[in-house]
């Protein structure tokens, strides 16, 4: 049996943090989110189809050479229907379909391998306007619903399927979207209404990655099943505590005198300071964290540095609110009462720098000493150095 992930998505909605990388590649728990579903997969299939674009180097260079993984190039994003459609010289016969985008439990995965009729996963969720609403009658699949306003059920399409050739004819039958896209939605539409027998298959777990909070969701996801990691050449000096499960990345060094809280991961040659406190959030590679900061429920990218004295908020005054983040040109409810900031690569900051819950900064900013930011920063700020906000 063979697996096709697709891969190919740009990640617009993830940015800052897919701005210097492709979204599956983004680090949870010390490795990329793609490394991590390779990994589940590797044992139970033959053969690993990656869809990606040409120019995703980072998954090319990090994935060439593994064994069982054959790359397969999507011309352009046409969306997935058209990405599933690039693999079907590589398909014979049944075979597993993710996105690459999508944390599901090794075991779920395995159970799902050894059905005999196709699968389709579900699973259920408090706010279905954003999936697509599954319509089953007995143990058969009849209808996706793409993000309707008027959802059925709380039951969605949650991105694991076993499939066969068949999905072929029916992709080769679908319109362009409203989006001008090839949707997979559409061509198993038409495979339901043909009679095909697709079974729902409940998940135990399942995150998907639409917005940055998310790779926090999927992180505690895989702490939670793999427990606590320490890389090779650790430093944890005298003071520092660590509440598991946390990754730690090689040649990190701890304390004195930190407080690393459960779900923190620590990237490779990170530095966290004296009285520094981590809490449920992902430190990239080379990043340094300095005295006396605060960090919560927060993306850090790599090569960066907090000054001293930084607090990144991460929970309203209004404590019964949950965060509003601006997602490109519409502002999205988190639904998180707890989340800090998601930041870029490269970003310096001076020191006693406070960050307003759900702000964004993008790649290479520089940040002035002593500032508040209150609004997510896309470019070089000009300080105004009385009122000192940005």
């Amino acid at each position: 049996m063979k697996a096709v992930i697709l891969a190919a998505g740009k990640g617009t909605r993830l940015e800052p943090v897919t701005s210097t990388r492709s979204k599956p590649m983004i680090p949870l728990a010390n490795k990329p989110l793609l490394e991590w579903t390779v990994e589940n997969l590797i044992h139970i299939v033959d053969e690993i189809v990656l869809v990606v674009r040409k120019d995703q180097q980072d998954i090319i260079e990090h994935f060439s050479g593994t064994l069982k993984i054959k790359f397969v190039y999507q011309d352009e994003p046409r969306g997935t229907g058209h990405a599933l459609l690039c693999c079907e010289k590589e398909i014979d016969s049944r075979f597993i379909l993710l996105n690459g985008d999508e944390m599901i439990p090794r075991s779920d995965i395995e159970t799902l391998s050894k059905k005999t009729e196709l699968q389709l996963s579900v699973f259920y969720v408090e706010n279905p306007k954003k999936y697509g609403v599954l319509k089953i009658e007995g143990n058969k699949i009849k209808k996706i619903d793409e993000k309707s306003e008027t959802p059925q059920s709380n039951i969605v399409s949650a991105g694991l399927y076993l499939l066969d050739k068949r999905i072929f004819n029916y992709l080769k039958k679908i319109k362009p979207s409203a989006r001008n896209e090839l949707e997979l939605t559409d061509g198993l539409n038409l495979m339901f209404a043909d009679g095909i027998v697709v079974e729902p298959f409940s998940l135990s777990q399942w995150v998907t990655i639409t917005h940055p909070w998310d790779y926090l969701d999927a992180q505690k996801l895989i702490l939670d099943q793999t427990g606590t990691q320490i890389g090779r050449n650790v430093k944890i000096r005298p003071g520092a505590f660590i509440e598991e499960p946390v990754a730690i990345g090689d040649g990190a060094v701890l304390g004195p005198n930190c407080f690393i809280r459960k779900y923190s991961v620590i990237g490779k040659n990170c530095r966290i300071g004296n009285a520094v406190e981590i809490k449920n959030s992902i430190i990239m590679d080379n990043s340094y964290v300095s005295h006396l900061s605060y960090v919560g429920d927060s993306i850090v990218g790599k090569d960066c540095n907090i000054g001293a004295g930084c607090i990144i908020a991460n929970l309203l005054l209004d404590d019964k609110k949950t965060i509003k983040v601006k997602i490109r040109d519409d502002v999205i409810d988190s639904g998180k009462r707890k989340l800090g900031a998601i930041i870029g690569d490269n970003v310096k900051f001076g020191v006693n720098v406070t960050i307003m819950p759900g702000r964004m900064i993008w790649p290479n900013m520089m940040i002035p000493p002593c500032t508040l930011i209150a609004n997510d920063i896309k470019q070089q700020p000009v300080i105004d150095l009385e009122k000192r906000v940005l």
